[in-house]
């Protein structure tokens, strides 16, 4: 089965359904995507990482209900050893480049949020995930060399149609 994996934005669209004014298409996209994915035996990988950053912005009441949501449609990897050992050539090696001071400079990155998408793409990675989506031009930038990294495809979608029967 093929896996994918996805970021915070993907789910604050197709999970919550939650859009700032000029992104409410994306609401729609990403359910279609999901559906694509479900009726194409595609996995969506959803890193733990990526679950905590969402969960940041739900009440803590409704975590354990979202968790099981979560669980429920998506492959949720742990942040494991393998996962670590990544991460850390992978922040070495575009801290030594200087593509880290460079995202953090041109796009306004800050180190937490660098670390964060280094933390998804190592994991992404180490799972075998052939892409990540997302619209984060910093963890695109970050990834760039190490993982494909996809903004969520305008696909087709058929709504069905229910015809009356003519007498």
């Amino acid at each position: 089965m093929k896996l994918v994996c996805v970021d915070n934005h993907v789910l604050i669209w197709g999970v919550r359904e939650h859009a700032d004014n000029d992104q409410e298409v994306m609401i729609h996209r990403t359910k279609v995507f999901f559906e694509w994915c479900k009726s194409n035996k595609v996995m969506i990988m959803v890193p733990s990482i990526v679950v905590g950053e969402l969960l940041t912005a739900i009440q803590p009441s409704h975590h354990a209900m979202v968790v099981n949501l979560l669980e429920a449609g998506f492959d949720i990897p742990s942040y494991d050893a393998k996962a670590a050992a990544l991460f850390a050539r992978l922040w070495r090696e575009k801290k030594e480049s200087g593509l880290v001071g460079k995202i953090q400079k041109e796009m306004q990155a800050t180190r937490q949020e660098l670390k964060a998408d280094c933390m998804i793409v190592a994991t992404a990675i180490a799972r075998n995930a052939e892409v990540i989506y997302s619209h984060d031009n910093k963890l695109k930038a970050f990834a760039n060399g190490n993982i494909d990294v996809r903004e969520i495809p305008e696909l087709q979608y058929q709504e069905s149609l229910e015809l009356e029967e003519s007498s």
